[in-house]
């Protein structure tokens, strides 16, 4: 039996990070210290790199703005303590072998003791991105 915490949404302009990409350019700075603040350095920050290295515009931009709208939705789920602490490149989102997007954090679950679940549902319309995460206890 489950029990529902909190559910949180995100609605988002996926061009935003293409102007931001292409006005700061794919191998800049800038565009290196924001993947690192948004993307979680062993499960995201490497697919982004190949992309990046290969001047995948289209790739980097998906990459990020998906990563950035579930990250905001799992924030809006948090308790405020959890949020104070709150750090995007700790979370993660992958998919599974059938694409099904799952969403974590290796150390959030052993720092809070609770044996929670974060489910996520991720759609694209255009230029637009929703995410919805819906975070849930488990017994």
């Amino acid at each position: 039996m489950s029990r529902i915490i909190a559910i949180g949404t995100d609605l988002h302009k996926v061009t935003r990070f293409s102007e931001i990409l292409t006005r700061n350019g794919l191998n800049s700075f800038k565009t290196k210290r924001l993947s690192q603040k948004i993307l979680n350095p062993k499960y995201e920050l490497p697919n982004f790199e190949k992309n990046l290295n290969e001047n995948n515009l289209n790739k980097c931009v998906s990459i990020l703005s998906g990563s950035w709208c579930v990250k905001e939705a799992i924030f809006k789920t948090l308790d405020f303590e959890n949020q104070k602490n709150f750090k995007m490149s700790d979370w993660f989102k992958i998919n599974n072998l059938n694409g099904l997007p799952i969403i974590g954090n290796e150390n959030y679950m052993k720092l809070t003791l609770k044996e929670e679940e974060f489910l996520v549902s991720i759609s694209h319309d255009g230029d637009y991105i929703i995410s919805t995460v819906l975070r849930q206890i488990i017994k």
